[in-house]
């Protein structure tokens, strides 16, 4: 019973030797980052690290395995893409003797179905408490986009022997300025609906 807990454990350590990621080291397979780091951005951003995140991954992987090509147009259609990734994801932790996780079935339906809902509450117009849900829903969405490329990324550090992610962790001067330019981008879109729904709202 132990054995068989440990064999779909994604996290343990693999049977396979994987070497750990280190400055110097050759380009990886994917983009290896923190999952605190990657969660502080995504939010920061409001969920717009998620196009730098699926580029870095198809320009790394098309690096290294010569697929994946055109990673800019496969980033900005990540919902046409995206499924594939997490598919190769899996595949090549897999071969790294590493089992278990979330399905990439799973967590590529989940990302399709909130990207299309992000995208599609965004297209509904006037400024009445319809098109106000619609933003909120919108918002909402971003958590289960946020999950579905978190597991993604720890099966990616597990698999590339780098599970805390120690080889990125750090914030860069550039990753500050996206900080701080995603609370501006928060911060008006918060004030706006605040005051769209005072104005919505009857009062």
């Amino acid at each position: 019973m132990e054995e068989s807990s440990n064999a779909n454990n994604l996290y343990r350590a693999p049977d396979a030797e994987v070497t750990p990621v280190a400055e110097g080291a050759e380009t990886p397979l994917f983009y290896v980052v923190s999952p605190a780091k990657f969660s502080l951005l995504f939010w920061t951003t409001m969920g717009l690290y998620d196009l730098y995140w699926q580029y870095k991954n198809w320009y790394l992987y098309r690096e290294a395995r010569g697929g994946g090509g055109l990673p800019v147009l496969r980033a900005l259609f990540s919902i046409f893409f995206a499924p594939s990734l997490f598919h190769r994801m899996a595949k090549e932790a897999r071969e790294a003797g590493l089992n278990g996780g979330v399905s990439p079935l799973l967590l590529a339906v989940v990302y399709v179905v909130c990207t299309l809902g992000t995208n599609l509450t965004g297209l509904v117009p006037g400024y009445g408490v319809r098109a106000l849900a619609a933003q909120w829903i919108g918002l909402a969405c971003l958590i289960p986009i946020w999950w579905t490329l978190l597991q993604c990324q720890k099966r990616v550090n597990a698999a590339l022997g780098d599970g805390p992610g120690r080889a990125n962790h750090r914030l860069t001067r550039a990753n500050w300025i996206w900080i701080v330019l995603g609370a501006l981008l928060w911060l008006s879109t918060l004030l706006s609906l605040v005051l769209w729904a005072a104005g919505t709202l009857p009062g």
